[in-house]
C-alpha cells in the first residue's frame, strides 16, 4: 500500500545571489529550506529545518567534519 504525502506548494520565498529560502508544508508540517548557492565552503549545499521543533533533519554540507552532511 503506498503512502500519500501531501506536499504543499512554496511559500515566503525569497532568492538573491547567494541564497534561496522557502518554506513547506509536508504532511502538516512545515519545513524550512535553505540553499547556499555561493559558500565559504567553495561548494553549494542545501540545509532542511523543521519549524515547529527548528531541528535540522537534512543537510548537504560538504564539509567532511559536519555532523549534519547526508
Amino acid at each position: 500500500m503506498e503512502t500519500l504525502v501531501k506536499i504543499s506548494p512554496r511559500i515566503d520565498e525569497f532568492e538573491n545571489n547567494v541564497h534561496h529560502f522557502w518554506k513547506r508544508t509536508i504532511n502538516g508540517v512545515t519545513f524550512s529550506f535553505v540553499h547556499v548557492k555561493v559558500s565559504r565552503l567553495g561548494q553549494p549545499y542545501m540545509g532542511v529545518s523543521r519549524m515547529d521543533t527548528g531541528a535540522l533533519v537534512r543537510c548537504s554540507c560538504p564539509r567532511s567534519d559536519c555532523p549534519f552532511a547526508v
